[in-house]
């Protein structure tokens, strides 16, 4: 009787021989002239590296699940450790893990196939019966395809779940590669060819990644750590391209991903860095690139950056890689913040200078509360920001990359698809500049790199203004959002109001109170950098509280009169208060301000503390610039009342004052 193992190495060994034959065929490798690389898909970019079965307990796996789907993560990194799940040759393989809640694959890549998330599997190191020995290739090697074979079989042909595999990780490093058993390139090469022929033999469909290359700017070429260039071009020649789908690097640089990197005998930057994988493309053979790996570390120390730096670079390279023609997907490393891992993982050890501790979108720590108000770093809410606003987006054109001289230091790129339109842009150095732009459009939404909107400008003549103040930080402009389809439209404005915030805007005081929609709903982030869904009315910002599903909180009423009488530098704080009020009058010892009528009556028909808040000025009398006509204003922690006295018996004398406007909209371009 053959056994499975038998079955499967004969059908490696056919596998193989048909690699050898088509490896032997004649081949003609254009030039770029003749034909340029292909544009790949980018229809799924966004990555990051979790290795949720590694790295974090079974218990806490649905909390970050939950954090991966907030970002908006499309693809994770999930690397399977051959000496956890097989301790002895031709022994059982365990997919679940042990006692301690770790290395159960079944549920960590079975939950994030649920969420929707796409999981690459990454397979390595050598065995458990040969750690620490470093034994030759030739000793391991059939092991190694039982172990793909086994995995491939599971989690593809069998489960459906993985279809992407990368085949060790960082081979032309010597701690991965070397130390690791992988004495020379060509033990390399022997290894994916092995892989390749497993893991077809597991599932035809299966897809194989080369095994990441990592940069080493830092560390001289040797005969152990090689530049990634130069392995890449070796294993090239031994017939390496023979056996992957794609080619994965990890391309770390200690500065910005537009800087120029010292790369011993020449400087490069990204792009350059990108153009030169390109040659070993077309010299080797046109495989799309992956990004496995990719970060800044936001360690205290050489080369550390802070946290809004990190933010800031992670989107640049993020933009930078996606319009490069050659690459695909970006994996940011990590998403969380390391911790040592001989400490108990209830009491994590962080090491502020270390760089390995420090390289996360989260903060650690125990338990994992996704509400924490100290979780999530700007990087995270940057991540968040950025597939929001180009998840299903495509480029359409580069406006600028320092190539423009008018434009020195600005970097402008134009993303699309049928329904909306995007630009994202920066500068690196210089005067913060003004560009004008045609946009052909009524309207254009800014959002900073975090989400936060900051202007909405209504476009003159199909023009607009767009100014760069925080040098390195990333500007989202999106150009007349379409209004939400299962909403009500309100053509007055062009965008609609739907469920929780449709029914509290007609519950609630509808146009008198709160004026038409200005936006769509938006996903910005709460003081503690969770994200809040929010939308702008002429009149108001409405905020949804979905924790309070089913309850009168379910939607609460922004500050805004507070935050605009601080746009005027004016503290309420600071102002004069009053011990007492008339008898007619309320008030509010709390604040020191009182409300007397006409607002009185008005304040407490549209909801009192909760509608209105605290009053926050006493009634004064202001005049229009335009007409000098007087009337008498209050602000209100969520509102601001107007009164017309001289309209009585003519029309409305008290109107709610258009904050949401004021806040928000300005007229042809950012001020």
């Amino acid at each position: 009787m053959v056994s499975i193992r038998s079955l499967w190495r004969r059908i490696v060994t056919l596998v193989l021989l048909l690699i050898v034959v088509a490896s032997s065929l004649p081949a003609t490798l254009p030039t770029a002239a003749q034909n340029p690389l292909p544009w790949r898909d980018k229809g799924s970019p966004f990555g990051v590296v979790a290795a949720l079965g590694n790295r974090v307990r079974s218990d806490e796996i649905p909390a970050m699940v939950g954090l991966m789907r907030e970002a908006g993560v499309q693809w994770q990194r999930e690397e399977i450790f051959w000496d956890r799940v097989q301790k002895e040759p031709n022994g059982p393989f365990n997919w679940t893990g042990d006692e301690s809640g770790f290395y159960n694959y079944d549920y960590a890549i079975g939950m994030q196939v649920g969420a929707g998330i796409n999981v690459l599997g990454l397979l390595d190191y050598n065995p458990y019966w040969f750690k620490g020995k470093n034994p030759h290739p030739d000793e391991w090697i059939e092991d190694w395809g039982d172990f793909v074979y086994a995995t491939v079989a599971r989690y593809g042909r069998d489960k459906g779940w993985i279809k992407y595999w990368e085949l060790w990780n960082e081979p032309n490093l010597a701690g991965s590669g070397y130390e690791s058993g992988l004495y020379e390139p060509k033990d390399f090469v022997r290894l994916l060819e092995v892989g390749r022929a497993a893991a077809l033999a597991a599932d035809p469909g299966a897809k194989i990644v080369m095994g990441g290359m990592a940069s080493i700017w830092s560390v001289p070429p040797s005969p152990f750590n090689y530049d990634y260039f130069d392995y890449l071009d070796k294993i090239g020649d031994l017939g390496a391209w023979n056996h992957v789908d794609i080619i994965a690097i990890h391309p770390y640089r200690p500065d910005a991903p537009e800087g120029d990197l010292n790369r011993r005998t020449e400087t490069m930057n990204l792009r350059q860095e990108l153009r030169r994988l390109d040659g070993l493309l077309l010299e080797h053979g046109a495989k799309p690139i992956w990004f496995t790996e990719i970060g800044w570390a936001t360690h205290q120390g050489a080369y550390g950056v802070n946290e809004d730096t990190q933010a800031f670079f992670m989107v640049r390279m993020f933009i930078l890689a996606l319009t490069h023609p050659s690459v695909e997907k970006i994996f940011w490393y990590d998403l969380r913040n390391d911790s040592d891992p001989n400490a108990p993982y209830n009491r994590p050890v962080y090491e502020a200078g270390d760089p390995e501790f420090n390289y996360g979108l989260l903060r650690r720590a125990y338990p994992l509360n996704p509400n924490s108000p100290n979780l999530r770093k700007p990087a995270f809410l940057a991540y968040r920001t950025m597939t929001q606003m180009l998840s299903g987006l495509w480029l359409n054109g580069i406006a600028a990359e320092d190539d423009r001289p008018e434009w020195p230091g600005v970097y402008w790129y134009h993303f699309a698809n049928t329904q909306r339109r995007v630009d994202v842009l920066w500068r690196t150095d210089g005067a913060a500049p003004t560009k004008t732009v045609f946009c052909n459009c009524r309207e254009a939404l800014v959002r900073n790199w975090n989400g936060e909107v900051t202007h909405l400008i209504y476009a003159s003549d199909g023009m607009i203004q767009l100014r760069l103040e925080n040098p390195g930080a990333p500007l989202y402009v999106e150009y007349d959002p379409p209004p939400n389809p299962d909403g009500e439209l309100f053509e007055t404005t062009g965008h609609t109001l739907r469920g929780v915030f449709r029914n509290y805007w007609y519950n609630n005081g509808g146009l008198e109170r709160f004026g038409y929609p200005l936006t769509e709903e938006l996903i910005i982030p709460d003081g503690h950098g969770r994200p809040r869904v929010v939308q702008y009315l002429e009149r108001a910002r409405f905020e949804h509280y979905p924790e309070n599903s089913g309850s009168v909180n379910e939607v609460f009423l922004s500050r805004i009169g507070d935050t605009i009488l601080q746009r005027q530098g004016i503290d309420w704080q600071t102002l004069p208060r009053v011990a007492s009020a008339p008898e007619n009058c309320q008030y509010f010892e709390a604040v020191g301000h009182s409300i007397c009528p006409p607002f009185l009556d008005t304040w407490q028909r549209y909801g009192g503390l909760v509608g209105l808040g605290y009053p926050l000025t006493e009634a004064y009398v202001f005049s229009l610039d335009d007409t000098g006509e007087q009337y008498t204003v209050q602000y209100f922690e969520r509102a601001r009342l107007e009164y017309f006295p001289q309209r009585e018996g003519t029309g409305n004398p008290m109107n709610f004052g258009m904050l949401g406007r004021e806040y928000l909209i300005v007229w042809g371009g950012m001020p």
